[in-house]
């Protein structure tokens, strides 16, 4: 499996868009938690899910055993996958003044962003990967990179561990991947 974590705001969804273009399986944690009701609960303070750590990381394992592509997990809770069943952990991260910029044109109030702000701030999610995943972790900052210069150093970390990009894309006429 592999991940992509970050705070709200440094390009997780959108990076994983683009690499579904390539054949992966991507699994947007969020969106799934909700939508497989893989929660225990509902934090008001913060307005999100609290998921069910357990019943997530099941569903995952489920869904990797029967994709025929490489699964990409991306989003804020993605850390609580197993490290043996982690090929590689990608953690973007932002300066915080860029990120701020960012979530406010999301519509983010102000406590969440400053929240959102302190953890980056503290790298409070990079800290659970090293953890999680030690030699496993790359780091990419998209403080000042495109989307598909993201997807570029991604796609050549792939190469580089043997992991296999099930599509090439066709961009301009050549093969892209």
């Amino acid at each position: 499996m592999i991940l992509i974590c970050g705070s709200p705001g440094t390009g997780k969804t959108t990076i994983a868009k683009e690499l579904e273009k390539y054949g992966f399986k991507i699994i947007h944690l969020g969106d799934s938690v909700i939508k497989e009701k893989l929660y225990i609960g509902y934090d008001e303070e913060r307005g999100a899910y609290v998921l069910d750590p357990d019943r997530v990381v099941k569903r995952l394992i489920e869904i990797e055993s029967k994709s025929d592509a490489p699964v990409i997990v991306e989003g804020v809770g993605a850390e609580i996958v197993p490290k043996e069943k982690v090929d590689v952990c990608f953690v973007l991260i932002c300066e915080p003044r860029e990120l701020k910029k960012r979530l406010e044109r999301k519509g983010y109030p102000p406590k969440k962003i400053e929240e959102n702000l302190e953890a980056e701030r503290m790298s409070i999610i990079l800290g659970e990967a090293l953890d999680n995943y030690e030699e496993k972790v790359v780091v990419i900052d998209t403080t000042n990179i495109s989307t598909k210069e993201a997807v570029e150093r991604i796609l050549r970390e792939f190469k580089k561990r043997r992991i296999m990009i099930p599509k090439e894309v066709r961009c301009n006429g050549r093969n892209k991947g």
